[in-house]
Formats: C-alpha cells, structure tokens, sequence
C-alpha cells in the first residue's frame, strides 16, 4: 500500500514539473510571438512610412507638372498713407503668350475681407503685382491666382500668407526683466517698483534690429500712463532697457491693475506699441496677470 502511494506521488510530481515545463515552453513561445509582432508591427510602420513620402513625391511632382505658376514670392512695406500693407507678389509662369491675363486673389480668413490685383509683366513670364492687404489682428491670407487664355480660365491655389505681424518691419523678439514690487503703506496707499526691464527687436522674417525712433517704455495704472521713460539702447547688447538706477516707479492702491508695454516708431512714423506684462494689486500683495503671450502690436498710424 505504502509503496503503491509512493508511486502516485512520484508520478504526480513528474506530472507537475512536466506542467511547469510546458508552461515554461509557452511562455517562451507566447514571448517569441510578441517580440515577432513587435518587430513585424514596426516594419509595417516603416514600410507605411516609406510608401508615404513615395506617394508624397509622385503627388508632388504631379501637382508640379500639372502647375501653371511655375513659382511665386513676395515681399512686404507698409503703405502709411493707405493704413494697408503693400505686398508685391512676383510669379512665373509655365506658359505665356501676349493675350495671357494674370490676377492674384486674396481672402482674409480673419474676416473673409477678398480682394485682387492685376499682375503686370512682359513676354518672359514673370509678372508682378502689389496686394493692399488690411492690418491689425491676427490675419492670415489665402492667395490664388486667375489665369485667362483667351476663353481659357484657370485658377491655381498659391497656398498662404502667414500672420501679417510677421511683414511688418518691426516685431517683438523677445522680452524679460526684474519681478515687479508692491510695498504697501500703513495709509492703505502703496507703491508699484519695476526695477529694470529690456525689449529685443527684429524685422520682417526675423530679420536684425530695424532702426526705430522714439523709444520708450510706458507703465499704465488702470489704463492710464503713469510712468513714462525713454529706452536705452545698445549699452551692453542690442537690446532697449529702461534705467535701472530709476526704475519704473508709481503709486498703486488695492484692485489697480498695472500694464509694462514698449512703444516705438518704424522710419515711416508708423508707430507700435507692444503689451508686454500685467500685474494686479490685492489684500495677498501683487500678482502677475500674464506676460507677453500676444507680439501683436497696437498700431498708431498718426
């Protein structure tokens, strides 16, 4: 009996191990299938990938083929007199004769404002024209370009303009400065403290610095100029700061909120004025609003 139970006992230990065996071997093959997964998924993606730029390339060169504006390009001057910004627009086309037509079309997709303008050239192709578009926001323009052959009419997407700010020969790189100060008196009045401030500028597709005039910082309390100072520029790098030694001091009471901007004239007159951070005064001291999330100037055009 005895010996009868050692013998289910031994074959049921043998019977375990030939389990965990058999487990062991599936987990390994389980493991095996994965991994053949894994790299036959990033495969497919790499095959996907490269059959995407093959369809890219044939769609491209068939656009091109198909194209009757063989290139275009522009550049950009704000017209002060107008209040618009001239935008000469160059192209060159595929084919041309003496009777060929060309405008370029324009739409606003801030405000679905359209335009168009002839295009004026000779016998090689390659004409120019001047867009007046509309400034101030955040405007962006779809370009498109009339063709007329005789009975022939063609049009052909010239793609986009980017956010106008970027034409105008005067942007805001990149600002930054002192944390602000709040210094409460026993009266219930206090004082507002920019101890020091600097303002870097570029021109029109990130350009070097544009010459500018009349440079100043202006700091408002309630949307009223409180302080008002000329920047220096150039003293260490170039870049306009406000005097360090004066700072950018005013009175400030509870709820008074404070506004730092930078104003300067281009050559023509035309003047910008950029919001550059805000602050807000409370029982718990001064709180910063926002800084400068919005380069888009105020433009004052007298």
């Amino acid at each position: 009996m005895e010996g009868k139970k050692r013998q289910i006992q031994v074959l049921t230990l043998v019977l375990c191990l030939l389990l965990v065996c058999l487990n062991l071997w599936q987990l390994r093959q389980i493991s095996d299938l994965r991994e053949d997964l894994r790299r036959t998924e990033a495969n497919l993606q790499t095959e996907t990938r490269r059959l995407d730029e093959r369809i890219q390339v044939v769609q491209r060169a068939m656009r091109e083929a198909d194209a009757a504006v063989l290139d275009w390009e522009y550049t950009a001057a704000v017209n002060k007199e107008q209040r618009v910004l001239d935008v000469t627009v160059d192209l060159s086309l595929k084919e041309w004769s003496v009777d060929t037509e060309v405008w370029v079309n324009w739409t606003s997709l801030l405000d679905g404002k359209t335009g168009s303008e002839p295009m004026r050239g000779g016998k090689s192709g390659r004409l120019t024209g001047i867009l007046k578009l509309p400034v101030g926001g955040h405007r962006e323009y779809a370009l498109e370009a009339v063709i007329q052959n005789g009975e022939s009419r063609r049009l052909e997407d010239l793609g986009y303009l980017g956010d106008t700010a970027t034409l105008l020969p005067v942007q805001l790189a990149g600002c930054g400065g002192s944390s602000a100060n709040y210094t409460r008196e026993k009266d219930g009045g206090g004082i507002f403290d920019l101890s020091f401030y600097e303002v870097n500028l570029q021109g029109s597709k990130g350009s070097g610095a544009p010459e500018v005039k009349d440079a100043v910082f202006r700091l408002r309390r309630n949307g009223d100029v409180a302080v008002e100072q000329t920047a220096k520029y150039g003293e260490t790098i170039e870049n306009y700061t406000c005097d360090p030694e004066k700072g950018l001091i005013a009175e400030a009471g509870m709820g008074d909120e404070f506004t730092l901007s930078f104003f300067c004239r281009d050559t023509s007159g035309l003047g910008y004025e950029f919001d550059l951070e805000q602050w807000s005064i409370g029982e718990s001291g001064i709180a910063r609003e926002h800084g400068p999330e919005d380069f888009w100037p105020k433009l004052t055009w007298d």
